[in-house]
């Protein structure tokens, strides 16, 4: 079980193992998780793995990926392609992205971003970010 910091034990319900934060006041804002990756493999299985948050991803060339973690509605991973070629975007096992088959990838082109959210375990939607 985590640690609470800053959270006083009243604003929290716990039911079948489930915490339920009642009220939450940020005070320093909410920051998003950012990781460094390097595109890697030339498949699902040898692709490089994301977090979610904003994934910088470096040393695509068209044919090495990135797999997205496993998916839980409302999962939320931002892809930013730094690299000169193509990037393809895997799911993991047995789930699959927009209208592309199970397991297969999702491709965006160089210097691009895009914005993949779970709508369940086996469905990831993106949502496609401007040029950069």
């Amino acid at each position: 079980m985590g640690v609470y910091s800053g959270i006083a034990q009243d604003n929290v319900t716990i039911n079948s193992g489930k915490a339920v934060l009642q009220t939450m006041t940020v005070t320093t804002g909410v920051r998003m998780v950012v990781t460094a990756v390097a595109a890697a493999g030339t498949n699902q299985a040898t692709a490089a793995a994301l977090a979610e948050g904003l994934n910088v991803v470096s040393a695509a060339d068209g044919t090495k990926g990135v797999k997205l973690p496993t998916a839980v509605a409302g999962a939320t991973v931002v892809v930013k392609n730094t690299a000169a070629g193509a990037l393809k975007i895997y799911p993991a096992t047995g789930a699959a992205i927009n209208a592309v088959s199970a397991n297969g990838s999702y491709d965006i082109t160089n210097l691009t971003s895009t914005m993949l959210v779970a709508s369940s375990a086996t469905q990831w939607y993106s949502v496609p970010l401007v040029a950069s």
